[in-house]
């Protein structure tokens, strides 16, 4: 299994973090692939809230296509985090949700140098997302077939 990609959307659908680790397929346009990605998660988000037969609705974590898996977690305040991976890792949405509580809240919120809103720069975050990241069993199981 291998890990393709991963967003940070803002609840305006700004991306703030975009990371790629083996993507095979190369975007033309990130922008356009972001707000892409960010208009599916909306509608697939309202579609789901308006099929629920409970309220409030039915939350997404993850879906699967032929090719691939998508795998989502929204915090309260409404970042929206997303990781791209080949079908079979099964669901990852807990994983995204330690990045939020244990690298995003770490080392972004706590950082009295950053301003909500803006793409995120830290090192310290990037580098503790790739090490979340690299620590999964289906990233590692990409490293051991190269």
């Amino acid at each position: 299994m291998t890990v393709y990609a991963f967003y940070l959307f803002d609840r305006q659908g700004n991306c703030l973090c975009y990371r790629e680790w083996s993507r095979p397929k190369l975007m033309k346009d990130a922008t356009q692939d972001q707000k892409n990605t960010f208009g599916l998660l909306f509608a697939l988000k309202n579609f789901c809230q308006k099929l629920s037969p409970t309220q409030p609705g039915g939350i997404v974590k993850n879906y699967s296509t032929d090719v691939y898996s998508l795998h989502y977690f929204e915090s309260l305040t409404g970042l929206r985090f997303v990781l791209l991976t080949s079908r079979g890792s099964g669901d990852l949405s807990g994983v995204l949700r330690d990045i939020y509580l244990n690298v995003y809240v770490d080392t972004v919120i706590r950082n009295p140098l950053y301003v909500p809103g803006k793409s995120i720069q830290s090192q310290l975050f990037l580098s503790k997302l790739d090490s979340s990241i690299k620590a999964l069993a289906c990233f590692q199981d990409n490293e051991s077939r190269k």
